[in-house]
């Protein structure tokens, strides 16, 4: 059989992928892989391997079916996740509770090694630095104030193709949340 690498996200949303295309046309000048806006998301649980993915499906719609839509806040756009080193464009902000305990419900349940185990970082990532941005990022400077609300509302399990151009997204399955 097979193992794909698979992770655990809740999609943007409608108003949050809105946000996120404004931020991108007002910043096209920069020299960074633009997250399509389908692939757009909040990391629940990162990458691992797995051979079944139908057993991680239908637990995760029992989890969804337990979990209410969480609405979510982003203050901050900014290169990350370490400024004088950056990887990223990322909108952040504080996480709801809620996430946060849904996080760490699903790492301990889906996660492996030491991935798994960090503390939860709540972003939506927006674009990677290409290698040439990297090299010149000591010119860079982008730190704005945002203020993007949205809703999440459903669980993803993802598989995560990797290829020379970047990652390429497939969802394998989707579980709406449901519950109270």
């Amino acid at each position: 059989m097979e193992v794909k690498r698979v992770f655990i996200a809740m999609p943007a949303g409608l108003e949050l992928t809105e946000f996120a295309a404004g931020f991108r046309r007002a910043h096209a000048e920069l020299n960074v892989r633009w997250i399509r806006p389908e692939n757009l998301h909040v990391t629940m649980v990162p990458p691992w391997e797995v051979q079944e993915t139908d057993p991680v499906c239908r637990a995760l719609e029992g989890i969804a079916a337990a979990h209410a839509p969480v609405s979510v806040h982003f203050d901050t756009v900014s290169f990350g996740p370490d400024a004088r080193r950056p990887k990223l464009v990322w909108a952040t902000g504080k996480a709801p509770a809620a996430l946060t305990e849904l996080s760490a419900g699903l790492r301990s349940s889906f996660g492996s090694g030491a991935e798994a185990r960090r503390k939860f970082l709540f972003h939506l990532t927006l674009a990677r630095l290409n290698r040439q941005s990297i090299s010149s990022s000591g010119d860079l400077k982008l730190r704005g104030a945002v203020e993007w609300h949205g809703l999440l509302d459903t669980l993803c399990l993802y598989e995560s193709i990797l290829k020379p151009s970047g990652a390429e997204y497939r969802v394998l399955c989707r579980c709406p949340l449901s519950g109270s």
